[in-house]
């Protein structure tokens, strides 16, 4: 790397002050509690563990300046280059036509400084298969991302070379950049059905647990757990009874909090030949899927939200970075099914769904109902030796591991259509899944014992992608046999390519 030949870039003075920031946000509890609430100074075991606490946060902090300090990246016409490293530096460059999207994200802290994070993902399952520039400015941004525009352009232009053209296109190209298509956009209402209708209203109680443990750490709080204990155990019926629906609405309301700020302002734009999802308010961000990497389709329908036909619509994408992955597959949280279809059907017709899905055989339910369920019996076992007199308890337990057998078996269905492959699986929670043969990697058919003496099988299909699988259980053995020897049997030459 020659580095006279190349401009480099350093990341703006204030993402030092962002990265000293959050190193504080990281320490505000113990530093609360530690120098104001329990400000102790006189006990050895005290000043040690407060000159500790000043001592790894002056070391944390030092570590971030020499980081930003280190960090530099260059870009030339094919490749861009970094330099990064807290104590030890690290050189590495990356060819540009590798860089298949990129994704921002502007965290609170980033927009109140005026600056937003990139990541340039290759699609690629390596250490080294994505970068950051943790901190830049908005016109730097889109310097960066006019210049991949271009470069794909470019790649685009020279994949299709037309003859006598080749004097032209050594030319510099003059782009536009791809027009943004609005695919969907969440309204209020839908962010406040989904809201009513998810685990989200529970919210309160994993965040106040979180607070409570983390304050007990330093104060020990068994005195106030005991004054509330004995107010419970005096307090009317009124009285708990009000507690209760007031801590409920507290959850609502925190739930739809929550959601909001994950989820306003959502929108789903196609541009060009890629899929970009924008959402959040104090953290907005936006991700972006090229469609010839889309490898298949997902549908989930939580229990809750069948009731009000609300789904959620997730792309598997080959090689999709693991610390981004559930943010950028999902496309529509959740929304109607029919609008649902509508923006699949229309703007995601590489994806053909079928009309009609064929159910199990019978044998199947009874394969379900007589296959063990270990949890059951270890609980009813621990419940039966040591809780005898909550005994009773575990009909409600059996109730719903038979219930969830009979779901499983009433809500799985399957269908091969033409060269598309689409699954419907799960009890309380189901999954559609859609895909096609030139998608597809592997097919694995197994069986167990019981499964072979009732003539059934479980198949898995993987594609590429993270957690690209698909499993459907007890399926008649000739109709898993059928889909393997669909898959083996390549009679169309377009077929034996594999998209993306």
């Amino acid at each position: 790397m020659t580095e006279a030949a190349l401009t480099w870039h350093r990341l703006p003075s204030r993402v030092l002050m962002l990265r000293v920031l959050e190193v504080i946000k990281s320490f505000a509890i113990p530093l609360v509690l530690l120098f104001v609430l329990n400000n102790d100074w006189e006990s050895t075991f005290g000043i040690i563990l407060r000159v500790g606490i000043l001592l790894f946060l002056g070391l944390d902090v030092l570590q971030k300046f020499f980081g930003w300090l280190n960090f530099r990246y260059a870009l030339d016409e094919k490749t861009v280059y970094i330099i990064d490293g807290n104590w030890i530096k690290k050189e590495k460059s990356l060819p540009l036509y590798k860089i298949q999207s990129v994704h921002s994200n502007s965290p609170f802290l980033y927009r109140l400084l005026g600056v937003v994070e990139l990541t340039f993902d290759t699609n690629a399952n390596s250490d080294d298969a994505s970068f950051k520039l943790a901190g830049v400015f908005p016109n730097e941004a889109k310097r960066l991302e006019d210049i991949l525009d271009h470069v794909r352009h470019r790649k685009t232009e020279t994949a299709s070379p037309i003859e006598g053209e080749a004097e032209a296109t050594s030319e510099p190209l003059s782009i536009e950049k791809p027009a943004s298509r609005l695919l969907y956009a969440l309204s209020t209402r839908e962010i406040i059905i989904a809201s009513l209708t998810s685990l989200s209203v529970f919210a309160i109680f994993p965040v106040a647990s979180t607070i409570i443990s983390s304050i007990d750490d330093f104060i020990n709080l068994d005195g106030t757990f005991d004054t509330v204990g004995d107010w419970v155990v005096h307090a009317s019926i009124i009285a708990i009874g009000m507690l209760v629906l007031s801590v409920l609405l507290l959850s609502i309301v925190i739930g739809m909090v929550i959601n909001f700020l994950k989820y306003g302002n959502f929108r789903l734009e196609r541009r060009g030949d890629r899929v970009r999802v924008e959402k959040g308010l104090l953290n907005r961000s936006a991700k972006e899927i090229p469609y010839e990497k889309i490898q298949a389709i997902r549908i989930k329908e939580t229990f809750i939200r069948r009731w009000f036909n609300i789904v959620g619509v997730e792309l598997v994408a080959a090689g999709t970075m693991d610390e981004v992955k559930d943010e950028s597959s999902t496309i529509l949280p959740f929304v109607k099914r029919e609008r649902a279809m509508n923006v699949l059907n229309e703007h995601f017709d590489q994806f053909v769904w079928s009309d009609a899905l064929h159910r199990l055989p019978k044998r199947s339910l009874w394969i379900k109902l007589l296959r063990i369920n270990w949890v059951g019996l270890i609980i009813s076992g621990v419940v039966l030796y040591f809780f005898r007199d909550y005994a009773w308890w575990l009909i409600l337990l059996w109730a719903i591991i038979i219930g969830g057998k009979l779901l499983s078996y009433m809500t799985t269905r399957y269908a091969q259509n033409g060269r598309f492959i689409e699954l419907r699986t799960g009890a309380f929670t189901v999954t559609s899944f859609l895909t096609d043969k030139p998608r597809i990697e592997q097919i694995q058919v197994t069986q167990t014992p019981l499964q072979r003496r009732f003539d059934v099988c479980n198949v898995l299909f993987l594609t590429r992608g993270v957690l690209a699988y698909e499993l459907i259980e007890d399926i008649p053995k000739q109709e898993a046999d059928a889909m393997l020897n669909w898959f083996s049997r390549y009679t169309v030459q377009e077929d034996m390519k594999t998209p993306g």
